[in-house]
């Protein structure tokens, strides 16, 4: 019986790393969300005080380069907007709620042929 206690033994160790592991992997997981957590906060908060920033007017020289990237992504965001409102004002494009063209598509079935299963030439 020393060769099957042998196997015996062999299973449990697997099956005890097995559990480790994925305890192991589980907490690196849950870790890793809660960093992500903590990054899209501080993005959130970065994005706040840009915002705020960008409203005193006054910016500091030491952030006119970083406020001119903004007006310029402002400014280029502006004229996209512009273009999708010509093209919508040129075309029948449903308009932003939420509308596409498929949602008003139909599923059209062809009814059977009269006198049999197969089609005729």
């Amino acid at each position: 019986m020393g060769f099957l206690d042998k196997i015996k033994q062999q299973a449990t160790d697997v099956a005890s790393t097995v559990v480790e592991k994925t305890q192991e992997t589980a907490k690196t997981g849950q870790l890793q969300m809660q960093l992500r957590s903590l990054k899209n906060e501080e993005k959130e908060a970065l994005a706040d005080l840009g915002i705020a920033l960008m409203a005193l007017g006054d910016i500091p020289a030491a952030l006119t380069e970083q406020a001119a990237a903004v007006r310029d992504a402002r400014e280029r965001i502006a004229a996209k907007e512009g273009e999708i409102a010509d093209v919508r004002e040129g075309d029948d494009v449903p308009a932003a709620t939420g509308e596409t063209v498929e949602s008003d598509a139909e599923e059209v079935v062809e009814a059977p042929q009269a006198g049999g299963d197969t089609p005729t030439s």
